[in-house]
């Protein structure tokens, strides 16, 4: 069960992290230095239904016909400070201060539980698209898909930017 849901959480980070060189794709894409932390909450989200080809110049091997399955983590950037327990002032934890971190490494959390996760949304994103848009669409040609109701619940994980390197 564990193992499966790193698999999961691994997957939705890697499409995070790479959604970064998406913007500037046309030329073969180099990611950007990533500027903030992430904090990922579980959901309960659908299939998005598509198969892909996947090419990692990080984690390879590259992979062909790669089945998306359903949305597990609901990430948003988020700011971190320093805890104030000590009696300190809190201090914002700097996720790049070099700005040469490109990938992502997350954390598990020690959180205590709420009965009741942050609620409800509705999410657009490319990949729940009718058809996935592709390098050279641009403005209103981009498709999205929406999925309503995607249930978010407590937090799993903290990413910050990193480097993987051998």
């Amino acid at each position: 069960m564990k193992s499966q849901f790193a698999v999961r959480v691994l997957a939705a980070l890697g499409m995070l992290a790479l959604s970064t060189g998406l913007a500037q794709a046309g030329d073969g894409g180099k990611p950007s230095p990533l500027t903030s932390f992430f904090v990922c909450h579980s959901i309960n989200g659908s299939s998005a239904n598509k198969t892909v080809d996947l090419q990692s110049p990080v984690f390879g091997p590259d992979r062909q016909s790669v089945k998306i399955g359903n949305g597990t983590l609901a990430c948003a950037w988020a700011k971190l400070f320093t805890s104030g327990n000590s009696g300190a002032p809190a201090e914002e934890v700097v996720p790049n201060p070099e700005g040469t971190l490109e990938q992502l490494k997350c954390y598990s959390v020690a959180v205590a539980r709420k009965t009741s996760g942050p609620g409800a949304y509705n999410v657009t994103d490319a990949l729940f698209a009718s058809t996935l848009p592709t390098v050279g669409t641009v403005g209103n040609q981009f498709p999205l898909g929406t999925e309503n109701g995607v249930q978010a619940t407590e937090l799993r994980i903290i990413c910050g930017p990193a480097n993987y390197f051998r």
